[in-house]
């Protein structure tokens, strides 16, 4: 595999250990274990074998799943589709430079631990004292994640200070579109869920990677909010990021419409 695919899987990964990659698979696998079959188990484990290079994103054929688990290609297709619907992982679909359909790109979802629903519906509150709002200083945004443990060993290598921070908004991520997601998310784990978001709309529609996608991702996410506040009920993170997803592609899609009527 090339630097270049390697670099093209990142943003796709949520995961800041093997442990907590592990972790999320077992607790998926006991909740639906009466609803996975013996074969659909076995493809879900070579999926996470091959995910290590970039934690919780591999890169394989149908023809290589199919070698690993010795089981037939329609079997592999369906316990893909199932891991699929039952939101334990995510399918792109890439293509070779001649056109033809290569591997594909499999990665596994994060549970939504630590994610909170805490405001986009709720009414503004009076003004706070200055000790009140002092002790709220670190909990400002519409979901939050829990306070880290602060430090108490300066030289324990297990300290958290060497552990990934889900909170930080990774650099690759374009700072005026972290800027608006966090209108309404502030953990940087979530930003970076709705940026793969948008690289998968680049990656299907055939935008080029230099080309500005940000202002449809600006109207898909205020589209979005709009959505859940004339819905006036509680969301999952997952629907969000369905919303957005497919409101960029409907815009693209109107966007093609009107360059086609021009044309005609």
């Amino acid at each position: 595999m090339d630097k270049s695919m390697l670099l093209e899987m990142q943003p796709f990964s949520y995961f800041a250990s093997k442990g907590e990659l592990r972790q999320s698979i077992n607790e998926r696998v006991r909740k639906l274990r009466n609803k996975l079959t013996p074969s659909t188990l076995c493809v879900l484990d070579v999926l996470r074998l091959r995910s290590m290079k970039v934690l919780g994103v591999a890169y394989l054929k149908i023809e290589t799943i199919m070698a690993l688990t010795k089981v037939s290609r329609a079997s592999v297709e369906r316990a893909i589709r199932k891991l699929e619907q039952e939101g334990i992982i995510k399918r792109i679909s890439t293509s070779r430079k001649t056109g033809l359909q290569g591997a594909n790109i499999y990665y596994f979802l994060p549970l939504n631990d630590g994610v909170e629903l805490t405001g986009l519906d709720k009414p503004e509150t009076p003004e706070k004292s200055k000790v009140e709002a002092t002790k709220q200083e670190a909990n400002t945004g519409v979901f939050n994640t829990p306070k880290r443990p602060k430090e108490t060993k300066k030289n324990n290598v297990n300290g958290t200070h060497l552990a990934k921070d889900n909170s930080v908004v990774p650099s690759y991520i374009p700072r005026d579109f972290a800027k608006l997601i966090q209108q309404g998310f502030s953990c940087g784990r979530v930003i970076k869920q709705f940026w793969s978001k948008v690289v998968m709309f680049k990656n299907v529609t055939g935008w080029t990677r230099n080309e500005n996608v940000l202002p449809i991702a600006a109207d898909a996410w205020e589209y979005t909010k709009n959505e859940y506040k004339r819905d006036k009920r509680e969301w999952e993170l997952d629907r969000f990021l369905k919303c957005f997803y497919g409101t960029m592609k409907r815009i693209e899609e109107k966007r093609v419409e009107e360059y086609a009527a021009i044309w005609t």
